[in-house]
């Protein structure tokens, strides 16, 4: 890798990760270390209560949470650019793509979804033991460690006070009921309805509903408590068992003190397969979701190795 400049005078940048929204992310060295990072260099002052819930998130270590290594304040040597003092935030460095970029590929069979999906409830339920709430909970916002564990990012509309929230953040699909139409609501409640929508891309490759208001089609019929006729709706092409409806069903409802609790969910009828796994089928099952995971990764490199080549033949035609 090139090196593009440094940050502070501690890290080498590497390479570009990110350029969007009020921050930039670099894959970086530490200087004395030669341990990899990521670092989010923001453009502006980051805001109180996104330093509040970094500050909480650095002594949270957990295997399904990115681990926060710090945060700082200096200068910003890239170059060919006027060095400039930047605030950044030091993250663990993540090896993999996001679970989004895997399900588009193909999705998971429910078998290796409750493997997974396990994971990433004991993540968020680590954020809610510790009086956070995520609110931008996504497929896009789980990463994929070395060993291809999910990794929770994304806290940027993170928040400690869990009640009487009222600002709308978060993707669409995503967004419970009460926050995409402005109501009071509670953060750990939304952040389940945002895992149910995770849960159904994770087994489907597809969504449940593109929003959670009454002029989706999809989503009135579960207002409207037809839950029949949204499930034959869907088509009869998504083979799907009941365990697993009543529980997408439950963490979906409209109502959200309806809605299951992180330890309900755990102990839902649909997760009872893999609780009682014994440690070599768990282990040849998390064998298994690797090679998956490795066989989704060959071609998305595969997919956009043809994109660039594409790209060249244009840019050669061009030149013509």
């Amino acid at each position: 890798m090139q090196n593009l400049g440094t940050i502070d005078n501690t890290y080498t940048i590497l390479s570009k990760e990110n350029n969007e929204g009020p921050y930039k992310t670099y894959r970086v060295r530490h200087n004395q270390t030669n341990n990899l990072h990521l670092i989010d260099v923001y453009r502006n002052q980051i805001p109180a209560n996104l330093m509040n819930i970094m500050n909480n998130l650095i002594g949270i270590n957990h295997p399904n949470i990115m681990h926060i290594i710090g945060h700082g304040n200096g200068p910003i040597a890239l170059n060919n650019d006027p060095q400039v003092n930047r605030p950044y935030i030091v993250y663990e460095n993540v090896n993999h793509l996001d679970l989004y970029s895997y399900i588009r590929i193909q999705h998971f069979t429910e078998r290796q979804a409750k493997c997974i999906f396990k994971k990433i409830l004991e993540g968020v339920q680590a954020l809610h033991n510790a009086n956070i709430c995520h609110r931008d909970l996504n497929t896009s916002n789980i990463l994929l460690d070395k060993n291809y564990n999910p990794k929770i990012i994304g806290f940027h509309f993170s928040c400690i006070n869990m009640n009487n929230l009222n600002e709308r953040v978060g993707a669409l699909s995503f967004m419970a009921p009460e926050v995409s139409t402005n109501q009071p609501y509670n953060g750990i409640t939304a952040d389940i309805f945002s895992l149910g929508q995770i849960l159904f891309n994770l087994v489907t490759g597809l969504y449940g509903f593109h929003a959670s208001r009454p002029n989706d089609q999809f989503y009135n019929l579960i207002i409207q408590q037809n839950i029949a006729q949204y499930w034959q709706n869907l088509g009869n092409q998504i083979n799907l068992s009941q365990d697993f409806k009543n529980l997408f069903i439950r963490m979906v409802d409209p109502n959200p003190v309806q809605r299951p609790t992180i330890a309900q969910i755990l102990n839902d009828p649909w997760m009872q397969e893999i609780n009682n796994l014994t440690e070599q089928e768990r282990n040849i099952l998390e064998n298994q979701i690797i090679n998956e995971f490795q066989i989704r990764e060959q071609q998305i490199h595969l997919n956009q190795q043809q994109i660039d080549n594409l790209s060249d033949e244009g840019n050669e035609a061009n030149t013509r």
